[in-house]
């Protein structure tokens, strides 16, 4: 039997979902279209990816070929959850696993993946003149640099980059996927295994020894043949043999200079020979280095905008300037010492002959700038103002006390790890437009930051990057994520407002554990929610989920004391452990028909809960699901249908049931 005669027989996938036609064919597996359609008419469709798993001799059990999944397939699944975030990877929606067994016999299995459905490039190159335009082939390099970007943050290499692997968003926005032959680094810079598609492999991949630069050189070959009326390096109208093309490939794998791209003016040919060196150590170092050379391309081409000079710490302390200020009312004055002058020139980063910001802000050089005892806002130097550099370290201002603001210029692409953790007088932060990412722990534990504004340009948001910031009264989060980080605002007691990004796909573990929300708005694109995302929110008291979502992670509203009604979605077919553990608030409760299985404690701690609707579709409850009439004096009655799962479980833990009408 066939994959797809398989995957007919077992719709609906995932519950509603419809085999289509095939479109494509990823390492491993086939792509089919795959469609719904809702209650109110509305069709969707999505991209399936089906891998076949055929059983061996040593698997004969179902647990036995699950592993076998777990070690050798897992792969592709496990770091598409984990670049989830990322603007530019393609999104996965849901995975399944499926046996296939014939007169009984366990074959094997079908592993499948739920995409979005998006254009793929390899296609496009041929019916779609404008991506063959610099500027287009501009964009798709800087977008697929910053999948690279997230990878290299993951420890991850692509190792298969190809027009095949390209996709394209009905918005114009280039994402990276198929990551079936992708390799986790472990802790080394390099990987041992020669994968990939051969037209497009650095030569040092048949060496067995390489790192992350493999993938801006096969970025650089796509380019290459963007910009070369679709041929790759030594291919011509006539290679059309497969000897000629194996000849073409060794020319190029050989070490022979490359010719310059026939349609690409001489700064992108540039570019684009320099991703695609012979070696490695002649290519940009990273993905991040071939965007920024991408970036200036495009803003050559523009004209230049008119700059409004803003004071920096170096303008307002110059030699031999004298500045007034409140103390002349006393009769005193403050000038500039050469300590000051240096830390104002430290302050103001450093730039190249080109005008570009250049360096990285390192813990020794903000350790170079003295701390200040005086910690009011109107003291100059406590306004601490980055230009002129395109990252802040790791931990480069960790425990700074004389903080009191951050302003962030457009130059600034990252903020490290834990760069301003503990700095615990900062109260307000502002990013200029053209911040990328800011990772782990950022600004976790800055007790007074209250202000924080971040641009819609931010694609990567790290864990605990504002946990403990409990002043904090207001987010507003940048519209491009689609992912927030685990404990993202864990322990933000005053945080009272959140404003989610409208593409928000999923929000990680503990997200806004212990925070001071009031509502929760979550859009329609929110299909997954990490375990404890909004437990301890104690003055929460009205959510709206989407309608699409499935799933109710464990300890998802744990404690949430004042939360008093919720109407939850049709489509859900889960209520896990300790969904609403301690809701004391909780009186009545509807659950939907289509939920199969509620887990233990899900509802224990309801103390006035009054009626719990139970759908004849569970088949599954946990020990202390409900509040027990024996241990708690509940009030509570469960309705449900006689002869159910549920009725015979309230029967036997001594809970009140009352038949449904």
């Amino acid at each position: 039997m066939g994959i797809k005669e398989r995957l007919e027989r077992q719709e609906p996938l995932f519950g509603s979902w419809y085999v289509g036609d095939e479109i494509g064919e990823g390492s491993y597996g086939r792509v089919y279209r795959i469609r719904r359609r809702d209650g109110l008419g509305n069709q969707y469709t999505a991209a399936l990816k089906a891998i076949e798993i055929l059983a061996e001799q040593t698997e004969k059990t179902p647990e036995d070929l699950a592993a076998k999944v777990k070690r050798d397939y897992m792969g592709e699944v496990q770091t598409l959850i984990r670049l989830r975030g990322a603007a530019n990877v393609v999104y996965i929606e849901d995975y399944d696993l499926l046996e296939n067994r014939e007169n009984g016999q366990l074959l094997g299995c079908d592993l499948l993946i739920r995409m979005e459905e998006l254009e793929g490039v390899s296609r496009l190159m041929v019916k779609d003149a404008s991506l063959r335009t610099q500027k287009e082939a501009r964009k798709l390099g800087m977008d697929i640099c910053r999948a690279l970007m997230a990878c290299d943050a993951a420890d991850y290499i692509h190792r298969d980059i190809k027009p095949g692997n390209l996709f394209r968003s009905p918005f114009g926005d280039y994402k990276l996927g198929d990551f079936g032959v992708a390799k986790q680094l472990e802790g080394t810079i390099h990987a041992k295994t020669a994968i990939g598609t051969e037209p497009y492999a650095a030569p040092e991949v048949h060496e067995k020894n390489y790192d992350a630069r493999v993938d801006t050189y096969s970025l650089g070959l796509v380019l290459y043949q963007l910009m070369n009326d679709g041929f790759l390096p030594f291919y011509t109208a006539e290679t059309v043999g497969e000897d000629q093309k194996r000849q073409a490939i060794m020319r190029r794998l050989s070490g022979e200079a490359l010719p310059p791209p026939a349609h690409a003016d001489a700064a992108f040919q540039a570019v684009i020979l320099k991703a695609c060196a012979f070696q490695p150590a002649d290519r940009f170092c990273s993905a991040e280095e071939m965007y920024d050379a991408l970036r200036a391309l495009e803003e050559q081409g523009r004209p230049a905008a008119v700059q409004t000079q803003q004071p920096s710490a170096l303008s307002i302390w110059q030699a031999k300037d004298e500045k007034k200020t409140f103390l002349s009312a006393f009769g005193l004055s403050v000038s500039a010492t050469p300590e000051m002058r240096y830390m104002a020139q430290q302050l103001t980063g450093n730039y190249g002959r080109n005008g570009k910001a250049e360096g990285v802000l390192t813990p020794r050089g903000a350790a170079r700038l003295p701390a200040w005892r005086i910690r009011a806002p109107w003291f100059p130097f406590n306004h601490l103002t980055i230009r002129g550099y395109t990252s802040i370290a790791d931990r480069a201002f960790r425990g700074r006390k004389d903080l009191v603001s951050l302003r962030c210029s457009g130059s600034v692409k990252t903020i490290g790890a834990e760069a301003f953790i503990h700095c615990s007088n900062i109260s307000e932060v502002h990013c200029a437009t053209g911040l990328v990412q800011v990772m782990d722990g950022a600004f976790s534990d800055c007790v007074r930051l209250a202000r924080c504004h971040l641009p819609d340009t931010v694609q990567l948001l790290g864990s605990r990057c504002f946990a403990g910031c409990g002043a904090l009264a207001s987010l507003r989060l940048p519209d491009g994520l689609q992912r927030l980080p685990d404990q993202m605002c864990d322990g933000c007691t005053a945080l009272h407002q959140v404003t989610l990004p409208s593409a928000l796909c999923s929000i990680g573990q503990a997200a806004f554990r212990s925070s001071g929300l009031h509502k929760i708005l979550l859009p329609d694109s929110c299909v997954q929610l990490g375990d404890g995302a909004f437990s301890g929110c104690k003055k929460l008291v009205s959510v709206q989920m989407s309608l699409r979502m499935a799933v109710l992670p464990k300890n998802c509203f744990t404690g949430c004391v004042s939360l008093a009604q919720i109407d939850l979605p049709f489509q859900l077919t889960e209520i896990r452990e300790r969904a609403f553990y301690g809701c004391t608030a909780l009186t009545q409760v509807v659950i939907p028909e289509g939920v199969r299985s509620i887990g233990g404690k899900a509802f224990a701690r309801c103390d006035n809960l009054t009626a719990l609707r139970v759908p004849r579709t569970v088949t599954y409850i946990g020990e202390d699901a409900f509040p027990a009439k024996r241990k708690l004096r509940s009030k509570l009655t469960v309705v449900t249908k006689k002869g159910s799962y549920a009725w015979d479980y309230c029967k036997q833990y001594g809970i009140r049931v009352k038949e449904e009408a």
